[in-house]
């Protein structure tokens, strides 16, 4: 009985390191440098985190060690496979020189966890771009947008932006100087987006190389929202414990800007059969699937696979999907069914 006892309470003690652990992997990137921005620009990253878990994740809190980062919940429950957000706000207002923060996470559901997440920066006072951030907001699939941004500097009359960067492949920056006048710098930009850019959201900056022998750069920050031309939900599939000739159905749903037809599926993978393939187009297919393993690996860990849906659009021909699963040991056959 004391043998029982003293391993449910190993047990109990484990899985909450086990899950602790998990919740530090669970976002894609935990630090990011804002680099040296201008004063009043709008200064944002968003920190995004995916769910691993077979049930729901709830966010409890966010708490900042420093008024000069604002901190808030933008997905407070986020589903399984789904990807929820943290939005860090750098306060360029009211603070200026080298500054940073450390935000805690603080997760409730489906076990408790906090999760750390840190910024940084430099907040200079000569300098204001207006607007404050190049925000392209929604831009459909395959379209171009182009956005002006105009610069004013105050200080040395030989200080100088010598050229532009950034690291989108999409995204191309033009600039000239518009005034200079004693120790006013005044330079204009124009921010062209290019229909290649990927659908979903994009975050970045675009870095000012100057002249200044002390600080080299200034970074404006990006944001674009690129509305696909197809989704699909989930983005990821948990097939959760599966055996050999062992199936499980999951519901998938594809929405498309304009009625499309669903010509096939393929995978490497996965054995995958699906009802009412390419029968009639509609800009809303409910697409039950049926997964079976093309073979197991002993392997009894998290496993990853992929499978493509074949459409009949000419901008989105093939949609891809990530597909997590486990191999059971000694499994006994068993079709899950879609409530």
């Amino acid at each position: 009985m004391r043998s029982c006892l003293l391993a449910a309470l190993w047990i109990a003690a484990c899985i909450p390191s086990a899950f602790g652990q998990q919740f530090q992997n669970i976002f894609k990137e935990r630090s990011h440098d804002f680099g040296t921005v201008t004063r009043a620009a709008k200064t944002e990253h968003r920190f995004y985190f995916e769910n691993p878990f077979s049930t729901p994740l709830h966010v409890r809190s966010v708490r900042t060690s420093c008024g000069c980062t604002t901190p808030s919940i933008l997905t407070e429950t986020v589903q399984p496979g789904e990807v929820g957000c943290i939005l860090a706000v750098f306060n360029t207002a009211t603070h200026s020189g080298s500054r940073g923060a450390t935000i805690t996470v603080t997760f409730d559901k489906p076990s408790f966890a906090e999760v750390q997440l840190s910024v940084k920066g430099y907040i200079r006072w000569d300098v204001v771009f207006t607007p404050g951030q190049v925000a392209f907001g929604k831009v459909p699939e395959g379209s171009a947008k182009d956005l002006d941004v105009h610069m004013e500097y105050v200080g040395k009359s030989t200080w100088n932006v010598t050229h532009v960067s950034c690291d989108l492949p999409y995204v191309k920056v033009g600039i000239r100087e518009s005034l200079r006048q004693g120790g006013k710098v005044h330079y204009d930009l124009k921010v062209s987006l290019d229909q290649s850019a990927p659908a979903g959201p994009i975050q970045s900056e675009i870095t000012l190389h100057t002249n200044d022998l002390n600080i080299k750069t200034l970074s404006l920050g990006f944001t674009a929202d690129i509305e696909s031309t197809l989704s699909i939900q989930p983005n990821l599939v948990s097939l959760g414990a599966i055996g050999k000739e062992e199936q499980v159905k999951k519901l998938i749903r594809l929405k498309g800007a304009q009625p499309f037809k669903i010509l096939g599926i393929e995978s490497e993978t996965f054995d995958v059969s699906a009802t009412k393939l390419g029968e009639e187009s509609k800009d809303v297919h409910l697409l039950p699937l049926v997964f079976s393993p093309k073979s197991l690996v002993r392997d009894k860990s998290e496993q990853k696979g992929k499978i493509f849906l074949l459409t009949d659009m000419d901008a989105r021909p093939k949609l891809e999907l990530d597909v997590v699963y486990r191999i059971k040991e000694d499994a006994v056959p068993l079709s899950a069914s879609i409530k």
